[in-house]
């Protein structure tokens, strides 16, 4: 597969667009004083079935826009409700139509015919269609644009207003000539969008075929009134020119499959281009909606998880899913049913006689003894009440910080019941769907539910590995939606637990991709290269259908489009294609951690830490397979020669089977306060005996703010003693952030002091293996100068910490297939029916003071990747560059902007 010169100019002259470009804040400070001076009007010219007068009423916002729905209505030259045909409305000040000053508003106008009155009663009039709106805009009273728009299926038609660009300063101080080309009717709007992108790629490339490329629509309505109708909730345009249009710009993205509908697509007449597949019901809604009762909607109803009658109606559910997806007739079909999952059950599992018996056999299966539980009889045996709320907290007694969850239990027993109540939430979730996935099945459907991505933020209520431990799902589907320019590489950290799920269960994945989180190319090349075979571009709306969408920007459809093309060119090589070597190296951010770390002064301050530790080992090119505590006390670690697990709580199970390995010859990894406790948060002599140290204690002098999906902040520190926080590594001198462990040795040998003298890391010998300890969240401490907020990731990251956290891999000559020179560019080595290919995915962002973007992307230049655990080779292709050559196993790729692909013969 040789690049062609189009290729080389996409992605070499023309390289992918960097995030400053698209991210930057629209101008502000003219925009509100402009839009005083204008006004509008509307002039209805045609309709059927004709009428003497109608009424036009407006709204904006809402209906899938965000925000709430405002209204109003045109009125006659003498004030009237009812316009004559063919006779303009009175001028209307555009400050009540419109509202965004500083971005789009896409305000819809509704033509409706005369109400019929008949004594007191009032009904509306006949449904109209084939409705013509003209619209006036003008200046201090002089019209300064002009335009139709049709609606040959209904009653609505819409405008595109780009606020924004009021703010451009003008010689008059009129509106300027760049917002009165935005200003325009949907059709134009649409129009100008597709037209754009089949400006910039009339190519020849080929798109994805195989990949399922996923795409939305919507603001379209046909017919009488009402949903999806010719007027009514979430109607932006009757027009099917305006679908076709759209339908074209997806296309052009790559898109070859729909979410929630193909209707729009049969509606544009395209609907055989976009039936490769297809993300439907039952729905982006729960299954506890069963037990909404009537009046106000809640969030999540009061109602048990384990009730049998739920089973019953889930089961309808999927009976009337079935239906809807043999209908769309699509070559793949997957069922959405649930969006964004939280668990279905938290304190109602305390006062729920049902769930009580549920947590006893829950506890049975997991082989707890009553006498751990310090009972007598199963029958006392209840869920532990870990929601107490602060305010009613046991005088005296410490609450979790920050988390309002329940004091921590000082009778192991309750503790155990804590943690066990904690984890059944999960469970609750996860027993509600086998025989729903197993239907689906049947019918050749997979069945997922949408997580969040909530493990590279501070964690979640569901933990991924025991909902999916109960094969709930046939589909891993996950969405990224990091903001920050920082933690958009933790994107392979989700994709690395899902490509451990998937695997563990024989699951398809698939991934929600959102371009204006940025590093959209990145995004989308590692989640493939772990085995997506789904992305949907969330969300294309369009703009003026949807919020949370990118279609409003042209910079960001290029991005897509360039990346679409990137994929189709790669598709031979990338689609179902597997890593070449297993990882070596697991790694393990241990659930009873972060559940303890939630009801504990360390507040998720080792749950943050355990990503960045992960990110470290990425930086070192340094493979690594995510697995849970239960695949860690199931077994099966041989082909492992090194285990990473930063964190303070591990399961006994899981540490009597890690003991076992280290002493037949594996070396474990662990930081602070690491395998201090276990699940019952009591200490762990075991634990401590393989790492070769005494009683353990930790100290504090600052704390990490959760990362919660925006923006990473600093860390909070009080000063601290350098002689406490300094220590040496590799003849250079670095400092432990937010706390340390001065490790209390017993048996093993001390590597490294803190300035104090006191033990920093250790290293024991265990039977034939070893257990190395650094006292301190290397991570955390990683992390820190990042933090800052003129951050530059090609300086920020120590090299001589990454060493430390690296060097057990390193020291047991792991598994490293290819090593690039610069450690933002990550490299993942796949291989498909005999041949080798190596991604290339380049996190580098910086952010120089004053920036108003996320970040600048950090092209790269000569990055040098040494291929030499691949084996041999006679050549080796850039996609981006060409041939490149090959010297004793290494290359040089002349220039690293986002993504490039090396082809191996």
């Amino acid at each position: 597969m040789k690049p062609s010169l189009f290729v080389l100019m996409l992605f070499l002259v023309t390289p992918l667009l960097s995030q400053e470009q698209v991210d930057k804040s629209d101008p502000t400070g003219k925009g509100s004083t402009v839009i005083a001076k204008l006004a509008m009007r509307v002039r209805v010219a045609k309709s059927l079935p004709d009428q003497k007068s109608v009424r036009v009423v407006w709204r904006r916002g809402g209906e899938g826009l965000g925000g709430l729905v405002v209204r109003g209505e045109f009125v006659s030259s003498d004030k009237a409700v009812q316009i004559p045909m063919g006779t303009w409305s009175s001028w209307m000040p555009m400050k009540d139509v419109v509202a965004n000053t500083k971005g789009w508003d896409f305000p819809s106008v509704v033509v409706t015919s005369e109400p019929v009155v008949k004594g007191k009663n009032t009904s509306p009039g006949i449904p109209l269609t084939d409705v013509r709106v003209d619209f006036e805009f003008a200046e201090n009273g002089k019209v300064f644009k002009q335009f139709t728009e049709i609606a040959p299926k209904g009653a609505t038609v819409g405008f595109a207003f780009h606020g924004a660009d009021l703010a451009i300063k003008t010689k008059d101080g009129a509106v300027s000539p760049e917002f009165i080309s935005q200003l325009n009717g949907l059709s134009v709007h649409a129009k100008n969008r597709r037209e754009r992108l089949e400006k910039s790629f009339s190519d020849v490339v080929p798109l994805p075929k195989q990949f399922g490329i996923i795409g939305h629509m919507g603001g379209y309505g046909e017919g009488p009134p009402g949903l999806r109708g010719g007027s009514g909730y979430g109607t932006r345009h009757c027009n099917p020119a305006i679908l076709a249009d759209e339908f074209r710009t997806l296309e052009l993205l790559g898109v070859n499959g729909m979410v929630d509908s193909l209707k729009l697509a049969d509606a544009a007449g395209v609907g055989k281009k976009f039936r490769n597949i297809y993300w439907g019901g039952p729905g982006s809604g729960d299954p506890m909606a069963f037990f909404q009762k009537p009046g106000k909607v809640v969030e999540m109803p009061d109602g048990c998880p384990y009730d049998p009658e739920l089973k019953t109606y889930v089961m309808k559910r999927v009976a009337i899913a079935i239906e809807e997806h043999q209908k769309v007739g699509a070559r793949d079909s997957w069922a959405l049913w649930d969006d964004e999952m939280g668990v279905y059950a938290k304190d109602h599992i305390v006062r729920c006689d049902r769930c009580r018996e549920g947590f006893r056999t829950y506890l049975k299966a997991q082989k707890v003894s009553l006498e751990e539980l310090g009972k007598k009889s199963w029958d006392v045996v209840v869920p532990y009440n870990v929601w107490l709320p602060a305010s009613t907290a046991v005088k005296g007694v410490k609450v979790a910080p920050t988390t309002g969850m329940a004091p921590i239990p000082d009778n192991p027993g309750d503790a155990l019941r804590y943690y066990y109540t904690y984890r059944m939430m999960s469970h609750a979730n996860g027993q509600v769907f086998p025989e729903a996935a197993l239907k689906f099945k049947e019918s050749n459907i997979n069945l997922y539910a949408m997580q969040g991505p909530t493990p590279s933020w501070n964690g979640a209520s569901l933990d991924w590995h025991e909902f999916y431990d109960l094969k709930p799902n046939t589909a891993f589907v996950f969405e990224t939606s990091n903001r920050d320019a920082r933690t958009w590489q933790w994107e392979s950290y989700l994709a690395d637990i899902g490509r451990g799920i998937a695997n563990r269960h024989e699951m398809v994945m698939g991934c929600l991709v959102k371009p204006h989180r940025g590093a959209v190319a990145q995004r989308m090349l590692t989640v493939i290269s772990r085995g997506t075979k789904a992305l949907e571009w969330y969300t294309y709306g369009p703009d003026y259908s949807k919020g949370d969408s990118f279609s409003q920007s042209p910079e960001l459809l290029e991005q897509v489009a360039r990346a679409a093309r990137f994929l189709g060119l790669t598709e031979p090589l990338l689609f179902d294609a597997k890593f070449l070597k297993q990882p070596e190296v697991a790694f393990v951010s241990p659930r009873s951690s972060e559940i303890w770390s939630r009801a504990t002064d360390t507040s998720l301050t080792t749950f943050e830490n355990a990503k960045w530790v992960y990110l470290a080992l990425m930086h070192a090119h340094i493979p690594v397979d995510i697995l849970s505590e239960q695949q860690l006390a199931e077994g099966k670690l041989e082909r492992y020669k090194v285990i990473y697990i930063p964190g303070t709580h591990l399961r006994r199970d899981a540490g009597k089977v890690v003991r076992d390995w280290v002493q037949a010859g594996g070396t474990v990894f662990t930081d602070a306060f690491g395998l201090a406790r276990d699940e019952a948060n009591q200490k762990s002599p075991e634990m401590n005996e393989m790492l070769g140290l005494a009683d353990r204690s930790l100290k504090t002098w600052g704390s990490v703010e959760q990362y919660r999906a925006s923006d990473l902040k600093p860390l909070i520190e009080i000063s601290v003693s350098a002689k406490e926080s300094e220590f040496g590594w590799d003849n250079t001198k670095l400092q432990a952030r937010v706390g340390r462990e001065a490790l209390n040795v017993k048996t093993a040998e001390v590597v490294a002091t803190f300035a104090d003298g006191k033990p920093a890391v250790t290293r024991n010998r265990f039977g034939k293996g070893e257990a190395i300890v650094a006292g301190l969240w290397t991570g955390i401490t990683y992390s820190a100068t990042v933090r800052r907020n003129d951050f530059n990731m090609q300086t920020d990251f120590d090299s001589v910490l990454r060493k430390l956290i690296a060097a057990p891999a390193i020291d047991r000559k792991v598994y490293r297939p290819a090593i690039a020179s610069n450690p933002m560019v990550e490299t993942i080595v796949l291989t498909k029916e005999g041949a080798k290919s190596v991604s290339l995915v380049n996190w580098s962002y910086h952010k120089p003071l004053g920036e108003t973007s996320k970040g600048i992307l950090q092209t790269i230049e000569n990055l040098r990747v040494d291929l030499s655990a691949m084996g041999p080779m006679k050549s080796v292709r850039s996609l981006v560059h060409g041939p490149l050559v090959v010297t004793n196993n290494f290359v040089i790729v002349p220039k690293m902007a986002e993504i490039d692909l090396l082809i191996i013969d």
